[in-house]
């Protein structure tokens, strides 16, 4: 028998394949070889192979399918064994070997814990929490118990025996709370006769065992890539070592170590050989015994590679001087020390970008370069999902399709997000930003035009509940707002529409707004109607995340019963947070070159080039979750698994995939936007070179990426090579408008063309208007149109003239206009005292010459040699027992000052003046203007006259001339063909947003102004 034979009475039972070495090829093409797979297709059709996951699953049969010369085989029985991180359970397809009952299923058993932890909170706090959080503390409490299952010594009896007295307060509760667990649960298992899902799995594992020896299978039994990390592996493991044709394929195990390491690994559970060491010892195995994997010749630098991964990662005792260590390691080798740390850093790389764009950029350029060397391919591992989708969407640009593996969160895809939508939808019909959300989903947009709707009568303030009220809202719009954007025939389309929505919501029974309490099970149903019934066939049951919905709506069918009933809100809550929580493939065609892979994924795979990037800590490795209810000092006293197991097994990833023989290392110095620290795997790499090269280290290791941020800092910053220094992104567009524009304005709109011309330019001549934000709060112009409505209806004929009256129109125009009642209740003993001051003020008027209000004026003249037309409306204007004029201007704000009309910058009044004393009103003929007052409409209501108080710089006749010139000044200047529209070029002066700043991107090039952020201002 040769030397090399995997099978056979001599044949070594252990084996590993080394660091770095593509551990699914060299498996099967060491089958293939061993079984003459070529030749005889049906050699392995006996053979039960167990793998990780069933990525490598997939793997693996390709992998055999190449080995046996791209043809047809009878494939073994590959099967996901599931590891510690993946979320695959181990095998339990031998389920009815054990005689036990079958297990609870996964919604099943989150819904009775979820019931006990109902139970608890209502019993010990008289505490009724809502589902959601219900969920979320049963979920806890669910990995809790999986890590009892998996930690072969656990015993939750021992809690009663731990002292508490040194602990805060809530860690006594949380350890009450745990009662659950050590109680409660067993308990209701006993009672309904069911079986714990974590412990089935060890049942499983042993009936199988059992059955193995009992009858031995025929053909190999093979399990390869698995590091122990379970108790249910290690079970398989020590019964496949005792089969005839049982074989075991560690992956990359340091076979090197010595007594003294061993136990230090053994010691350092966050230590990469950690997990394979433990298993080797709970297999009554040593290191040197388990045989390396035949046909596998590592060149010099390969076992360079792999010796200073392996140092870099040892124990930090066994790191004290890293010198002699490095020249123990380069004297076994027979090697001088550069000479050994030089060939086991060849063709690794590693780079420090500035931030998190810039590494993705990085890892983008990285890939597409790839692609320029014909066959050769390379993977993206990191896992960092944000950084993933960033890579992804940066090789797009080149058309390149490359799909993160790692599985979404089904709430992050088309049919998880319209359930999402359609259950918070059906927990409030007429809420306009959901309801925005939904017709504009993909699957939906297709079969129902909002576009009239959204723009039009769905954004601002919310003056509806159903929509019912928002299709009368929408035919009445256009009597609340007299400079409408719209047409009749804009508002009966979406009158149309809102109709044809609420008829679907009947249909389906799916309108929860009415209802105080719902069922998950009864809710889930009606919301699938809804969502079937408002998207486009098939979807939303189609593909990958349609199956992921489905099975979501089932588990919230499955878990109704458990939870109670529900408000909707509440419902919408659970459905977000179990839409988080359900992984689903995207179902994507991979590209034949590249990949992006997490950690998971990556297990097992190989690349010709790989790129290891979000290289960070506590993203690269993560760091453990601290446990809700259990103090980490207690988990060793309970038998459970040190939380640090999983940074070994992370670190076990890491060292696989360093090893590869061409890897280049990407990490951040800034992380949303702060300082970020380099991992620490990367910092003990770079300390372990620098012992060799000292200074020199940090050019060795730039390797291939000498200039790759170079073409990073290139393509972030392509076409501004060529700007002078002192350019700015600051917008001055010249008015591309006939030359007599502007020709006309009215006064406010004279006020803003001083304070922002770029908004008057943005607006009039490129015809940009601004879009209200959905559900928006009422805005304060609204407000002051609503106060100003109210006051004119006041002094309608045939209007009571009492407080009690006024506060009823003020609450009626409010209401109208979208203020919610609440804001009213809040704040009515202020309007109580407006109203009565209100009163006094208008009994101390002079009307004996009448009063006119909202009265629409112009005033027309030439400038520049052009016409313009000067408009506005007053609010109210008196005339006086001697004939003069008195403008009054109602505001809800404060008013302008004296110094701030002579300033130039609040000419609304004066101008009014102007047009008063030209005899520009309607109705009201010319007349010296004796008065021009404010009138404040708030919470501490005033009358001020303008130019009458002795801070005044003017006297109101001064104001007025003043006002008159400058207007025309302006306007002269603004015709001008050369004059610059600058964006608020004086922003001392400007009160608000106009709406036009993020268009001017002042936030880009004003930093250094005051109140140039932005925003308001």
């Amino acid at each position: 028998m040769a030397a090399d034979a995997l099978f056979g009475p001599d044949a070594p039972r252990i084996r590993t394949i080394a660091s770095g070495t593509a551990f699914v090829k060299e498996l099967a093409r060491a089958l293939a070889s061993e079984t003459s797979l070529a030749t005889r297709p049906e050699a392995l059709a006996d053979a039960i192979i167990y793998v990780p996951n069933r990525r490598s699953a997939r793997a693996l049969s390709l992998a055999l399918y190449d080995a046996a010369g791209e043809q047809t085989i009878l494939p073994p029985d590959i099967r996901a064994l599931g590891d510690l991180d993946s979320g695959e359970p181990p095998p339990i397809a031998e389920q009815a070997l054990s005689g036990a009952v079958p297990p609870l299923s996964g919604a099943r058993q989150l819904g009775v814990l979820a019931t006990l932890v109902r139970y608890y909170y209502q019993s010990a706090m008289g505490i009724d929490l809502p589902p959601a959080s219900t969920l979320s503390a049963a979920r806890e409490l669910g990995r809790l118990l999986e890590q009892a299952a998996m930690s072969e010594d656990a015993d939750w009896s021992r809690l009663e025996t731990l002292s508490l007295g040194d602990l805060a307060a809530h860690w006594s509760r949380s350890a009450d709370f745990l009662k659950i667990v050590t109680k409660l649960w067993p308990e209701w298992l006993a009672e309904n006769r069911a079986s714990d899902p974590y412990k089935e799995r060890l049942r499983a594992a042993r009936a199988l065992a059992a059955h193995w020896q009992k009858s031995p299978p025929a053909g190999p039994v093979i399990i390869a890539g698995s590091t122990g990390a379970t108790p249910p592996g290690r079970i398989l493991m020590r019964a496949v070592l005792e089969l005839p044709m049982g074989l075991i394929v560690l992956p990359g195990l340091d076979t090197a170590l010595n007594e003294r390491q061993w136990d230090a690994v053994i010691s350092a559970p966050g230590h990469p050989q950690n997990t394979l060491i433990r298993t080797l010892k709970a297999l009554g195995r040593l290191p040197e015994s388990v045989a390396p994997w035949p046909g596998i010749s590592a060149d010099a630098p390969a076992r360079a590679r792999v010796r200073l991964i392996h140092e870099a990662l040892a124990p930090a005792e066994e790191t004290a001087d890293w010198r002699a260590t490095l020249e123990e390691l380069a004297l076994a080798g027979g090697q001088p020390i550069e000479e050994f740390v030089r060939d086991g850093l060849k063709g690794l790389s590693v780079a420090e970008t500035p931030n998190e764009a810039a590494e993705a950029e990085a890892a983008a350029l990285l890939m597409r370069e790839t692609l320029e060397r014909p066959g050769e391919t390379a993977a993206l591992v990191t896992p960092d999902a944000g950084l993933a989708r960033r890579v992804s969407a940066l090789l797009g640009r080149w058309g390149i399709h490359v799909p993160p593996s790692a599985p979404v969160p089904l709430g992050r895809t088309l049919a998880g997000s319209l359930i999402g939508l359609c259950a918070r939808w059906a927990a409030d019909p007429g809420e306009p930003a959901v309801l925005a959300a939904v017709l504009k989903h993909p699957f939906v947009r297709g079969k129902m035009d909002s576009g009239k709707l959204d723009l039009y009568f769905l954004r601002g303030p919310r003056r509806w509940k159903s929509l019912d009220d928002l299709a009368h809202s929408i035919d009445i719009r256009d009597k609340l707002e007299q400079h409408s954007p719209f047409q009749r025939e804009d508002q009966d389309e979406a009158i149309l529409l809102v109709r044809r929505l609420a008829g679907i919501m009947e249909e389906t029974g799916s309108d929860f707004s009415s209802l105080e309490a719902v069922t998950a099970e009864e809710a889930a149903r009606r919301v699938a109607d809804l969502s079937g019934a408002i998207s486009q066939t098939p979807m939303p049951w189609a593909g990958e995340d349609g199956a992921g919905a489905s099975n979501l709506l089932q588990r919230l069918a499955e878990l109704g019963p458990f939870l109670g009933e529900m408000n909707p809100e509440a419902f919408a809550d659970l459905v977000d947070a179990e839409s988080s929580t359900l992984p689903v493939q995207t179902g994507e065609p991979e590209h034949p070159r590249l990949s992006i892979w997490g950690p998971l994924e990556a297990r097992l795979q190989s690349a010709d080039r790989l790129i290891l990037a979000g290289l960070n800590e506590d993203v690269w490795p993560e760091k453990p979750p601290a446990d809700a209810f259990l103090p980490r000092r207690f988990r060793a006293p309970l038998g459970l698994n040190d939380p640090e197991e999983r940074m070994g097994l992370s670190a076990h990833d890491f060292a696989q995939l360093a090893a590869a023989p061409h890897v280049v290392m990407l990490y951040a110095a800034r992380r949303d936007d702060s300082p970020a620290v380099a991992s620490r795997w990367v910092w003990r790499l770079r300390t372990l070179a620098e012992g060799a090269f000292g200074e020199r280290t940090a050019k060795l290791l730039k390797g291939e990426t000498r200039h790759l941020l170079d073409w990073v800092n290139a393509l972030q910053t392509r076409g501004l090579g060529s700007l002078p220094a002192d350019f700015s992104a600051e917008p001055k567009p010249k008015k591309r408008a006939p030359e007599d524009w502007p020709r006309r304005l009215s006064v406010t709109r004279v006020d803003r063309l001083q304070r922002d011309p770029y908004s008057i330019w943005a607006e009039s001549v490129l015809g940009l208007r601004q879009v209200d934000v959905l559900g928006a709060p009422l805005a304060s112009n609204l407000r002051g149109t609503a106060i100003h409505a109210a006051l004119d209806a006041f002094e309608a004929d045939g209007v009571a003239k009492d407080a009690e009256t006024l506060l009823t129109l003020i609450r009626e125009e409010l209401a109208r206009t979208g203020e919610p009642e609440s804001a009213w209740a809040g704040r009515l003993a202020i309007w109580q005292d407006v109203a009565g001051w209100y009163l006094d003020w208008r009994r101390e008027r002079d009307v004996s010459g009448g009063i006119l209000r909202e009265v629409r004026g112009e005033y027309r003249s030439d400038i520049a040699g052009h016409p313009f037309e000067l408009s506005a409306t007053a609010d109210r204007i008196e005339r006086t027992a001697t004939g003069a004029l008195v403008i009054v201007d109602f505001k809800t704000g404060l008013p302008p000052t004296d110094k701030a009309i002579d300033a130039g910058y609040d000419q609304q009044m004066p101008l009014q003046a102007i047009i008063a004393a030209k005899g520009g009103f309607q109705n009201v003929r010319a007349a010296p203007v004796e008065a021009l007052e404010y009138v404040s409409i708030r919470g501490r209501p005033e009358a001020r006259r303008i130019g009458e108080s002795k801070s005044s710089p003017k006297s109101l006749a001064e104001l007025i001339a003043a006002a008159e010139d400058g207007y025309v000044r302006l306007i002269a200047a603004y015709r001008d063909p050369a004059a610059v529209y600058a964006s608020a070029p004086r922003v001392q002066f400007v009160k608000y947003d106009y709406g036009y700043n993020l268009l001017a991107r002042r936030a880009e090039w004003n930093r250094d102004t005051p109140g140039g952020d932005g925003g308001d201002e």
